[in-house]
């Protein structure tokens, strides 16, 4: 074997490699800025079955949020619940989620999990929920979500979930959006 058969070799197994982890990694969940809020890609760039809410459009399912306020009072803790509503032939489901102030696209408030089910990462200043691999086999997730601790304008908050069959692959899969918008309290 030449140097170069080995170097071409080594680099075959790699992309392979990468292949297959790429293909496994995110049941271990989202990449950090895929929510498809404030000009970053939803999950559907790489789970591209359908067109960005498809299951919506066809009566299948939808992405459900609630828990968060009509209007949040500066520094209060509220108990969100995002549920991905499409489990027609579906076994696995993710999501993602972050809050930010409308105006200026910076974080707004914070996310607390607990348990074994979602994760928090940070990304460019900006907080993230998601998924864990203990997390995908419910469609539901809920964790805390504490306002920002000063009126600071409207809070936008955008959601990405996934109704995936399970094939350990993003073909096939369901993405849904969603968009909160909340206001701050009145004085």
């Amino acid at each position: 074997m030449t140097p170069r058969a080995g170097g071409a070799r080594l680099s075959l197994c790699a992309c392979v490699a990468l292949a297959v982890v790429s293909v496994w990694a995110y049941p271990a969940g989202a990449p950090p800025a895929t929510t498809g809020g404030f000009g970053e890609d939803s999950c559907v760039k790489c789970h591209n079955s359908y067109e960005l809410n498809a299951g919506r459009a066809q009566g299948l399912g939808d992405l459900k949020v609630s828990g968060l306020p009509m209007r949040y009072q500066s520094g209060e803790m509220y108990r969100v619940k995002v549920e991905v509503a499409h489990v027609a032939d579906r076994s696995v489901w993710g999501f993602e989620a972050a809050a930010r102030l409308a105006g200026s696209g910076s974080q707004a408030g914070e996310f607390a999990v607990t348990g074994g089910r979602l994760q928090t990462s940070l990304e460019k200043g900006i907080q993230y929920v998601s998924h864990t691999a203990d997390g995908i086999f419910s469609p539901v997730f809920e964790f805390d979500w504490v306002a920002p601790s000063a009126p600071s304008g409207d809070v936008i908050v955008d959601v990405a979930g996934n109704a995936a069959d399970g094939d350990a692959s993003p073909v096939g899969d369901y993405i849904y959006t969603t968009t909160v918008t909340i206001p701050p309290a009145s004085p």
